[in-house]
């Protein structure tokens, strides 16, 4: 019986993904924070040789080794000159700095951000072959993350370098999405909202219930949450709002702005966001 095209696709995939990790991959990567630890972790997972910076020998560095049996350098000058990919994973506002004083002895090695607000030019040094490695998740240590899901925003300087950087995110994901810098930092733009503002309305309600006397009752909303994350994977976020905003009724807004007069900050949110889903009703 033949094989259905699906699982043609599936098994052609598979025998990518295991000709991809039989490659053999020395990686540099700079910074001991949370992204930096899932990257370690999961080249960890395919066997991969890396090598962990950080300025100080802390405790964080430390914990590199111990999990994951990684070199660790805390002389930028002793960093393995041979390797084929540096992950530059520091904040933004260092990402230039630190590629300068990355030199790669490999013609083909690629130089890498991981940042969504950067460009690709804050990697500009000699070395011609620099790279943009985005995933668009959010990341804690004590996060199971499931690599094959995250989307990851790709750029690099030329053809060749796309095609390696390419090969390498593979190991990671299946969602992989070619953007230049300016498209990326709206990209970025859209998950901070999605997610970091979002988390706050979410701070916002646990305090008004705890305010209330009501110190574990967030977990009702939870399922809540779900829902409607849940929705929006088949629906139209325009689609999927509900609530007095979108109904226009006056007194249960009138309401909630009562129950609101000793929370001036989040007041201020309420109305915001009331006139914003309003205005998106037109």
């Amino acid at each position: 019986m033949p094989l259905s095209k699906d699982c043609v696709n599936s098994e052609f995939k598979k025998r990518s993904y295991r000709l991809a990790t039989s490659t053999k991959y020395n990686i540099v990567v700079i910074g001991c924070g949370n992204l930096a630890w899932h990257l370690v972790k999961h080249f960890y997972s395919l066997s991969q040789t890396v090598t962990v910076y950080n300025h100080k020998n802390n405790f964080d560095l430390k914990s590199f080794k111990k999990q994951f049996k990684s070199e660790t350098v805390s002389d930028l000058k002793s960093i393995r000159k041979d390797a084929d990919f540096y992950f530059i994973c520091v904040s933004d506002q260092y990402i230039a700095q630190v590629a300068q004083l990355i030199k790669p002895s490999k013609k083909e090695a690629l130089n890498i951000h991981c940042s969504g607000s950067m460009p690709l030019t804050e990697l500009r040094t000699k070395h011609q072959n620099t790279a943009v490695f985005y995933p668009i998740q959010s990341f804690s240590k004590k996060d199971e993350i499931e690599w094959k899901k995250v989307p990851i925003v790709l750029e690099a300087s030329n053809a060749k370098a796309l095609t390696r950087l390419k090969g390498l995110a593979k190991l990671f994901s299946n969602h992989l999405h070619v953007a230049d810098s300016k498209t990326r930092l709206t990209i970025h733009l859209a998950a901070v909202v999605v997610n970091n503002f979002s988390n706050s309305l979410y701070v916002a309600a646990s305090q008004l219930i705890k305010h209330n006397k009501q110190t574990n009752q967030f977990q009702l909303l939870v399922p809540l949450i779900r829902q409607s994350l849940k929705k929006i994977e088949h629906l139209d976020p325009l689609e999927a709002q509900t609530g007095p905003a979108k109904r226009g009724d006056k007194k249960v807004l009138k309401k909630h702005l009562k129950l609101l007069k000793n929370e001036p900050e989040i007041k201020k949110v309420y109305q915001v966001m009331t006139r914003l889903i309003v205005s998106q009703q037109h």
